[in-house]
């Protein structure tokens, strides 16, 4: 099927044939050797004296029926669901549930959206595998959990749950026969989809949480009985493939830009594989995703992975991938500054965001290479010496700081600050908790290195090169080459802050350009001011050239009285920052990108797809078959 040029209306796509993705990779599993994983499931669920979680027990349930696999074990799987649902009364967390068996009470309120998720679609779709006393069991758990939904106040940038909360109130509440649940949970989507259309996706670029988001969108598109809100699913859809496409990064098969949230600070990949992998984005198969099941014994289970395919159409995507070079924009929030900017070339790219969101948030993100094993360029503040985000606490998260980000970008240069006081009052930072206060470039090892015109060959995984003030570090890898200046690096005493290349025994595939804020425990505030720069087609001839002109490039910052003043004299005009990074004002921010909801190069795709609230359908929807 051929693409549609870039140059047509959105609103045109192509026909969708019954083969239009027959060639496409599907998830599939053996029966029989699901029926086996199940097995190996049901020896968790049947031991009362091993931890189960909530998530696990309602996807044993799905995979169970989606396979006919023995009823009356699904039955037993909902009772003991049923016990870790909070069923007192008075309790203000009534209705919701126990994350696992294991736990003393509520911990995590999420729990009612990853159960509800489950427990409408196990109604809507496979009732009629229920024995009668789990039919009983599941309308009581539901009925119970409409109170646990609404007591749960989701922020509508919370963007992953707060979706799954209108569904799970649209499905419950269309099961039961309950229209003022349902319509809660339509004027919800609503909500959302009005807030999305003006200020952008709040969890933007997030590689575990898009895939999230398309289930349940994928739900709602497909079960939900208003039309309209059918129809408006369909549209967000449309936006996050459109959003996946033009932050691709197709020589690593990944979202190359930056994201308000990952678990993965290396390689940027997370759960949305599930679905890039089925578009025929990937090179290899990625493992299902792991998150609330029972066991390990899931590959042959795909119920659940096939019920919320949704492929986008190659019109939505293919001659955005295509579009090389681009400049994405994309909004993220009600603030002008929750913008993020990602420029893609054939063999590198670099992207920014303009503010900080969340603790295991990556800010600023780079690529190089030909291939998915070559890891990320990304900066960040922490003090856990956790330099690469392997140091996982509750939840498989990595979290560092959020210190207060400025940014201005312009296509492929970057001009960045970040300024945290780590234990400041307020902080989620605890006395005790911190080691150190720095910040981390992260390198791939298998690219070239140069600290000023010396390249660095190092055949030891443990070292540690100082950086000398002020010199230029070049990133390159074939024709490909990133540049760093580091303009104002202070320590917490207010003096010139180290910075080092560093190679950690036991990492391999990358090393770090380490700035020392402060060795040990941090004991105030600290600023950091970088310029980067992105380029290709550098022949080796003309790489010496490169390197002495980004040297030369007219760029400094300033740090008086608690205001930054930071400059560049970049390819296509000035870049200014001006900020009081003590009260976190933005005072100038100038030479950047024009604004866009999801803008790539001069289209505002992002407009034209979500349009105006209420809307209807964007032609060409391709749920799967």
């Amino acid at each position: 099927m051929k693409s549609l040029p870039w140059w047509l209306p959105l609103g045109l796509c192509l026909a969708v044939t019954s083969g239009a993705f027959a060639a496409l990779p599907s998830w599939s599993g053996d029966p029989q050797a699901g029926a086996r994983d199940l097995e190996a499931q049901w020896g968790i669920v049947n031991d009362p004296g091993r931890a189960v979680g909530i998530r696990g027990l309602f996807r044993f349930a799905v995979e169970a029926n989606g396979l006919g696999w023995h009823p009356e074990r699904v039955e037993a799987a909902l009772a003991r669901a049923r016990t870790l649902q909070d069923l007192d009364p008075a309790s203000p967390t009534f209705g919701n549930f126990r994350w696992n068996s294991a736990q003393s009470g509520v911990k995590d309120l999420n729990a009612v959206e990853f159960a509800s998720q489950l427990m409408g679609y196990l109604h809507l779709q496979q009732v009629n595998h229920l024995t009668p006393t789990a039919r009983v069991g599941l309308e009581q758990m539901m009925t119970d959990a409409i109170r646990g939904l609404r007591s749960h106040v989701v922020k509508i940038d919370y963007t992953n749950i707060f979706v799954m909360k209108a569904w799970s109130l649209i499905a419950l509440g269309e099961a039961l026969g309950r229209p003022d649940v349902a319509d809660d949970g339509y004027r919800r989507f609503d909500d959302w989809y009005a807030h999305t259309a003006r200020h952008g996706i709040g969890e933007y670029g997030a590689v575990v949480y898009y895939g999230i988001d398309l289930d349940s969108l994928a739900l709602l598109a497909r079960f939900a009985r208003q039309p309209a809100a059918r129809a408006k699913a369909e549209r967000a859809i449309r936006h996050i493939w459109t959003d996946l496409a033009a932050n691709w990064w197709t020589n690593g098969d990944r979202m190359g830009g930056t994201n308000a949230r990952t678990y993965d600070y290396l390689y940027g990949r997370g759960y949305t594989e599930a679905h890039t992998w089925t578009a025929g984005w990937l090179r290899e198969r990625p493992e299902l995703e792991g998150a609330g099941w029972l066991s390990k014994d899931r590959e042959h289970l795909v119920t659940f992975r096939n019920a919320v395919l949704w492929r986008p159409l190659p019109a939505w995507t293919e001659a955005i991938r295509a579009r090389i070079p681009r400049t994405v924009v994309q909004q993220w929030g009600e603030r002008s500054e929750e913008q993020a900017v990602h420029w893609i070339g054939r063999h590198v790219s670099l992207a920014s965001s303009g503010a900080s969101r969340s603790r295991d948030e990556r800010t600023l993100v780079a690529n190089l290479g030909d291939t998915p094993a070559i890891p990320q360029l990304t900066l960040f503040m922490e003090g856990r010496g956790d330099p690469y985000g392997l140091k996982k606490l509750v939840g498989g998260k990595a979290l560092h700081f959020t210190p207060f980000i400025t940014t201005v970008q312009r296509g492929p240069e970057v001009l960045q600050v970040l300024s945290d006081d780590p234990l400041k009052p307020g902080s989620r930072n605890q006395p005790g908790e911190l080691s150190s206060f720095v910040s981390h470039l992260t390198i791939p090892t298998a690219a070239e290195l140069w600290i000023g015109q010396r390249r660095l060959v190092s055949d030891t995984s443990d070292a540690s090169i100082p950086v000398p003030a002020g010199a230029p570090v070049f990133v390159r890898w074939g024709d490909a080459v990133i540049g760093v200046r580091i303009l104002l690096a202070t320590t917490t005493t207010g003096e010139p802050a180290p910075a080092h290349w560093v190679r950690d025994p036991g990492v391999a595939v990358a090393g770090r350009l380490t700035v020392t804020h402060d060795a040990g425990e941090p004991r105030g505030r600290a600023t950091l001011a970088v310029y980067l720069r992105a380029a290709e087609g550098i022949t080796p001839d003309a790489f010496a050239a490169w390197r002495d002109h980004f040297a030369a490039v007219p760029a400094e910052a300033t740090l008086v009285g608690g205001v930054v003043t930071a400059t560049v004299s970049g390819q296509q005009g000035p870049l200014r920052i001006q900020a009081q990074v003590q009260t976190g004002v933005r005072m100038e921010r100038s030479g950047g990108e024009a604004p866009g909801l999801l803008r790539v190069d001069d289209r505002d795709l992002g407009r034209e797809i979500l349009g105006a609230p209420g809307a209807g359908a964007v032609a060409g929807a391709a749920p799967a078959k």
